[in-house]
């Protein structure tokens, strides 16, 4: 009842859901919006939904762990950010609207793998594997309040605010990711996910290290490999290890990797064509000097070329529905 009523309080009013306040000069998201920063197209939400049926419609009750305490607390804090325009009150809206199909995605393609694995279709995962995908939602989901964290150039009270929220949360939620995995007992699978938490920290920093033989586009792939696609390869090597199909260890890393690339190939491709400013687009900066249309024509061979992978490596798994599941939605990416 707290979470119900808590969730009622953070609902934004209709005009908030269509316009945010813009940031002040001097303001800028320090990552570029993610994957369910985005209302993505109706396929892939199509494709979703029909892979949630396929897994038994799996739910993921992490932040109904939070006491209501901590709920109520968080909700006096997020009113207050209401109207600065601060990413992080519409990244808690879309965390708390159940009907968002997409924002599972991660824990979803884990559990699917791990059914995908199974030779007999009345084999149900493991209660381990199902846990490890609860696991990985719960590390997404910190990661993407992290990305709500703005650099500043200028003070801003409401906005300091808004950033020192965004940071505690999205620590809070990691750290009950960390109680959980430690409660699997394995090592190795302890350390892969470090890994994963380890490169998506490292992902800011991917511009400074860089040389000048790098590529604008190497630098994308890379930035996006260490801050989306590692979570999910490990994941998905992870629950294949608990699962003890040890012949499949490489190819569902594999297929974590490019599907997550696949992914965010997209949403950064759909951005693009609904930004009013391409200018200042990052695509705009990995493709310098060309055409909107080359833009459009070149990216779409760059997240095609990771869809094509990422079912080159779904194909290695046993025939079933959950495979299936995970091709379709592979697929609809190139819609």
């Amino acid at each position: 009842m707290a979470l119900r009523y808590c969730t009622i309080r953070l609902k934004i009013n209709r005009h908030h859901q269509a316009i945010f306040m813009p940031f002040s000069a001097g303001t800028q998201l320090s990552r570029p919006l993610s994957l369910s920063s985005l209302r993505l197209q109706s396929p892939l939400m199509e494709a979703v939904s029909n892979a949630k049926k396929v897994a038994g419609n799996p739910t993921f009750h992490f932040l109904e762990t939070i006491g209501s305490h901590e709920i109520s607390s968080m909700a006096i804090y997020l009113k207050k950010l209401m109207d600065t325009g601060h990413p992080l009150t519409a990244t808690v809206e879309r965390l708390m609207t159940p009907e968002n199909e997409t924002d599972l995605s991660r824990g979803l393609i884990v559990w699917l793998v791990s059914q995908a694995a199974k030779c007999e279709p009345s084999e149900d995962i493991l209660p381990e594997q199902k846990k490890l995908a609860e696991i990985t939602q719960m590390i997404h989901t910190s990661h993407e309040i992290h990305s709500g964290i703005i650099n500043l150039e200028t003070p801003n009270e409401d906005l300091e605010l808004g950033n020192k929220l965004a940071l505690l949360c999205g620590d809070f939620i990691q750290s009950r990711s960390s109680v959980y995995l430690a409660a699997l007992r394995n090592l190795k699978i302890m350390d892969l996910y470090g890994q994963a938490i380890s490169e998506f920290s490292a992902s800011e920093f991917v511009e400074l290290v860089a040389d000048e033989k790098h590529s604008e586009l190497d630098k994308w792939s890379q930035q996006t490999k260490m801050r989306y696609g590692s979570l999910l390869a490990h994941s998905c090597q992870s629950t294949l290890m608990i699962g003890n199909n040890t012949e499949l260890l490489l190819c569902g890393k594999h297929f974590g990797l490019e599907i997550a690339l696949a992914w965010q190939a997209n949403v950064t491709l759909q951005s693009y064509k609904k930004a009013t400013n391409k200018e200042e687009h990052v695509l705009t900066k990995v493709f310098p000097g060309a055409s909107v249309q080359e833009v459009v024509s070149r990216f779409q061979v760059v997240r095609d070329n990771h869809v094509d992978a990422a079912l080159k490596m779904a194909n290695e798994f046993p025939k079933n529905e959950a495979k299936l599941a995970l091709c379709n939605i592979a697929r609809v990416l190139k819609c």
